[in-house]
């Protein structure tokens, strides 16, 4: 599965950059096999950038730790058929509270993102309960 990281962040917390991948094979597992020739860009931004996100396409004026977005067909064959934007200020705040690192965070929210772009909700208690124990299990298989 083809998915793109990119670090829209500064400064990059120290050592991230490396992780690129597994992160990337994150997205890959919440994606799915039937969407596995899809492209997909993960985006690790700042809180500035995913407030302008969350403002513009969600109306709402606040900062969050994901947004991901179906994005419309392309004309052009390889376009982006998604895109995960993961805010690193709010995965480390987030980090600290549960308890673990801010890599696993991130794992977290990639999967995450990526099981919201293939169809998942999680706007009731029992749809996240669901949508959390489907992010375990594929963090299991990293």
């Amino acid at each position: 599965m083809p998915v793109s990281v990119f670090f829209d962040f500064k400064p990059l917390p120290r050592g991230l950059k490396p992780f690129g991948a597994r992160l990337a094979r994150a997205a890959a597992l919440g994606l799915g096999k039937k969407n596995a020739r899809r492209e997909v860009n993960l985006v690790f931004t700042g809180g500035p950038g995913i407030k302008a996100l969350n403002r513009r396409f969600l109306f709402k004026n606040r900062l969050t730790d994901v947004i991901a977005f179906n994005l419309p067909p392309a004309p052009l064959p390889g376009a982006a058929w998604g895109e995960i934007y993961v805010c690193v200020p709010v995965a480390a705040r987030q980090a600290r509270n549960m308890g673990h690192c801010l890599f696993t965070e991130l794992l977290v929210l990639s999967v995450h993102g990526a099981l919201h772009l293939a169809g998942l909700d999680d706007s009731t208690p029992a749809l996240r309960r669901r949508m959390n124990e489907k992010t375990a299990a594929l963090l299991r298989r990293l």
